[in-house]
């Protein structure tokens, strides 16, 4: 059998309905303790404040000191028989200091001593306690209390002894009442705590549920919009490669066709000249051409997929700079010539992380592209140092003097196989970027200041170690 994850909202739901469960049984539970001990304690003052009032007024602590004299009997009844009164009392005793009731309205429990009691000993001293359930407790063994749910309060008084110089005599009232009345209010107040505890619960699962909803749907909603978005994306990407690709397709096959066309054709010259051994010689040489011409643009392509791969060293670029001048000198001649300007820091400081392979094929693309467009020259090449969004690093900067760039043209120069001059593969430029983006740089065309174009390549400063 395969257990299949819960559904977001219904792990939600679970866990909200427990939690909130958890912390309404855990609050109520508190809350109703603390309501029944504080009706209790105030219940226990009252009766405090009762035997208080009643020691105070006329007992005598001879009558504490005797508890089997008949007087002294008669005369705790008088005062505390009042206590009687009060509704739902079911037996009284009174206590001297030593535990030993010295009154009580069953009779049978007069000068009887109760075994040791923590609750007596804490009114004793001046404390009130108050036991639910006081028959259950051994030390109210053979006391025949009625079988109801009962409290006895522990409340203590005094009584000054005369003569004494205010030494007081202690005792405690022991007072058992029905908890029945008590009871049933805490139960109809627990009732309606629970009740209201139960509604505050169910409103905020409901609203917790309907929110957590609300961020669900939109959630999914979002996902499936970015879903959406990402497929149409992948669709747009792969048409822009299938695109790309069908350029290439027919830039390659428009650059063999004619040269193959030509091949043809002189084939076909050399078969009507065989007799001619010297045309013939002529028509092969003119073959051998077309065919060294279509191997230089195969090379030329090979080189243009070879630029993913790169060794990343440390390269100086004044002096790469120069070498590239020299050697773009020494494959078209003198003309046009190239002005290599540095700042005298630059020279030493101008240090990158890139191959200089591919910087220095970057750097002959735009040498060559500038000297396209500027034939007579002269071309300027420069090295500075310039920021940019925040981080260090070198900009080098080849400007010609040419007819610059035009407006249709510009937002297409660095896009593979386009190019605007006749029979140019249009792969400088854009070689040119590729190079300059793989090496966490950029190259960009502006417009000379005083008439042409300038193209500058930035590469981030090496970092120090």
């Amino acid at each position: 059998m395969i257990l299949r994850p819960f559904a977001p909202p219904a792990t939600f739901a679970a866990a909200s309905l427990v939690l909130i469960a958890l912390t309404a049984i855990a609050t109520g539970y508190v809350q109703s303790s603390f309501f029944r001990d504080a009706v209790i304690q105030r219940e226990a003052v009252i009766v405090r404040d009762l035997a208080t009032a009643i020691a105070a007024r006329d007992l005598r602590a001879t009558d504490l000191d005797h508890p089997g004299d008949l007087e002294a009997r008669s005369h705790l009844q008088r005062r505390f028989a009042v206590l009687a009164d009060l509704s739902g009392v079911v037996r009284i005793k009174v206590f001297n200091a030593d535990q030993v009731v010295v009154w009580s309205d069953e009779a049978g429990l007069i000068g009887r001593r109760l075994a040791e009691d923590s609750h007596l000993t804490q009114a004793i001293s001046g404390g009130v306690a108050a036991v639910f359930d006081p028959g259950e407790r051994a030390s109210h063994a053979g006391e025949a209390l009625p079988p109801q749910p009962l409290i006895e309060f522990y409340v203590p008084f005094s009584v000054a002894r005369p003569g004494s110089g205010g030494d007081r005599v202690y005792g405690a009232v022991s007072l058992y009442r029905s908890a029945e009345g008590l009871t049933a209010t805490l139960r109809h107040g627990l009732l309606l705590h629970w009740a209201v505890k139960a509604i505050g619960g169910a409103i905020l699962f409901v609203t917790l549920f309907w929110l957590f909803g609300a961020v669900y749907r939109r959630q999914r909603e979002a996902e499936r919009q970015f879903r959406e978005l990402s497929s149409g994306h992948a669709r747009i990407v792969q048409m822009e490669k299938l695109s790309a690709m069908g350029q290439m397709v027919g830039e390659i096959a428009h650059q063999f066709n004619n040269p193959l066309v030509g091949v043809i054709n002189l084939a076909q010259r050399a078969e009507a000249h065989a007799d001619d051994p010297v045309r013939v010689r002529e028509l092969l040489a003119e073959i051998r051409r077309a065919g060294e011409h279509c191997s230089s643009y195969v090379q030329r392509m090979l080189r243009f997929t070879r630029l993913a791969r790169s060794e990343p060293q440390p390269v100086a670029l004044e002096a790469l700079m120069r070498e590239t001048a020299v050697f773009f000198r020494e494959t078209v001649g003198a003309t046009p010539e190239v002005l290599c300007r540095s700042n005298p820091e630059a020279g030493q400081a101008a240090v990158v992380t890139a191959d200089p392979v591919l910087l220095r094929h970057a750097l002959f693309n735009l040498i060559q592209n500038a000297a396209q467009a500027d034939p007579r020259g002269p071309l300027a090449a420069s090295l500075e140092a310039a920021a940019q969004d925040g981080h260090a690093g070198w900009e080098i900067a080849v400007a010609d003097r040419g007819p610059g760039l035009a407006a249709e043209a510009v937002p297409h120069l660095f896009e593979p196989f386009f190019s605007t001059r006749p029979g140019g593969t249009g792969l400088g430029l854009s070689v040119a970027r590729h190079i300059a983006v793989q090496h966490g740089g950029e190259l960009r065309a502006e417009a000379n200041p005083g008439g042409g174009a300038r193209f500058v390549l930035w590469l981030p400063a090496m970092e120090a170690m």
